[in-house]
């Protein structure tokens, strides 16, 4: 009995210090048709505002902020403001990607989308007031960028498209078994839910079973997690303590050749210019303190020689840029014009705040000189 209210008054003083439901996606999953969010997998809640702080010695964050700002707009984007109906005087520019767009620990002052707003406004680019709406989310692919441009975007009336993709491209094909996303749940439409099922559901409405949760989560799971704090010194750890693995496995780049398509057929059938941008990755660095930093190496439970992984990143670049090409679409060289030091970077593919203002203004003169 003394446990038991023990128990209780430890699960109310958790509840004025809450941590998220693991399985709250799982939870309306079970109960409800994933409809509602079957075709655009990932994307922000509208009006969401986070804070973030860096772990001590993350390349590039010395002497950066303690915390950063990190804010979502009213349509669910990083960015100011969207207005609806769009203003006649508004470039609108979108920038898709995965986490490298994104850019998570960097503040929402210092991340490169808003410096290129910011360059592009100074020389008055199309005489017009432009405004760059971040729509990166960390794991995205070439498969989320078409549901998020045809989905999210299309009908906001985008003057321009920024497709920043590759290295979860390569995760993806290295290791996805069903790449075309058929549904293979072979359950009839009347299933029912089980009774463990739903009391393992009912368990984590309670914060003492979802702090355990994340107290226990497997070694996969904790090199996945995005925290508020980062925790890239236990994932680089985790990465190490694994041998390395040689064998990659095959990679079939058609798949991929046919989505570039698709984002490229969207963009031209609806008058929208259109601009790819290569995915710079550190796998070959010789910098020796960023080499120190690769976690990413490790995929599906299994880390895989860095040097041949670059060697994957190099040639999804190359179908980018060869892909292009055939249909005139201009392509921003990321692999060539951002040096891989840490001077730039402060992980496998991320920029700290240095490397997002290089991105940033690069970004903005390739675009300048574009429209020359």
């Amino acid at each position: 009995m003394v446990l038991l209210v023990l128990l209780v008054l430890i699960e109310i003083m958790l509840w004025f210090f809450p941590v998220a439901n693991p399985y709250e996606t799982a939870k309306v999953n079970m109960f409800y048709p994933p409809i509602g969010n079957m075709y655009i997998e990932s994307q922000f809640e509208p009006n969401t505002t986070l804070q973030f702080s860096t772990e001590d010695g993350l390349l590039g964050f010395e002497n950066y902020k303690d915390t950063t700002n990190f804010s979502i707009n009213n349509v669910g984007f990083r960015g100011d403001k969207l207005n609806i109906p769009k203003p006649t005087n508004e470039y609108r520019i979108f920038a898709i990607g995965g986490s490298s767009t994104e850019s998570l620990y960097v503040d929402d002052a210092d991340v490169w989308t808003r410096v290129l707003q910011e360059n592009l406004n100074r020389d008055n680019y199309q005489n017009k007031t432009v405004k760059v709406y971040n729509a990166g989310k960390s794991g995205d692919n070439i498969q989320d960028h078409i549901a998020m441009l045809s989905h999210r975007i299309i009908h906001l009336q985008p003057d321009e498209i920024i497709v920043f993709c590759g290295i979860n491209d390569v995760t993806r094909l290295l290791l996805d078994d069903n790449p075309l996303k058929f549904n293979t749940n072979e359950k009839s439409a009347d299933a029912h839910v089980g009774f463990w099922q739903m009391f393992t559901v009912f368990l984590y409405e309670f914060q003492i079973p979802r702090r355990l949760y994340y107290a226990f989560k497997t070694e996969e799971d904790a090199l996945e997690t995005i925290e508020i704090a980062s925790n890239y010194q236990k994932k680089v750890k985790k990465t190490q303590s694994r041998p390395i693995e040689n064998q990659l496995p095959t990679v079939d780049y058609g798949n991929y050749v046919n989505k570039l398509k698709t984002l490229i057929g969207i963009c031209q059938a609806n008058d929208i210019n259109l601009i790819f941008a290569t995915q710079v990755v550190t796998w070959d660095t010789e910098d020796e303190a960023l080499q120190n930093w690769h976690w990413m190496t490790s995929r599906g439970g299994i880390r895989y020689n860095a040097k041949k992984l670059q060697q994957k990143v190099d040639s999804i670049n190359a179908v980018t840029v060869n892909e292009s090409l055939k249909f005139s679409i201009p392509v921003f060289k990321t692999d060539s014009i951002i040096p891989k030091t840490s001077t730039y970077l402060y992980d496998d593919c991320h920029f700290n705040p240095a490397g997002n203002k290089k991105m940033g203004d690069e970004l903005a003169t390739f675009i300048k000189t574009l429209n020359q």
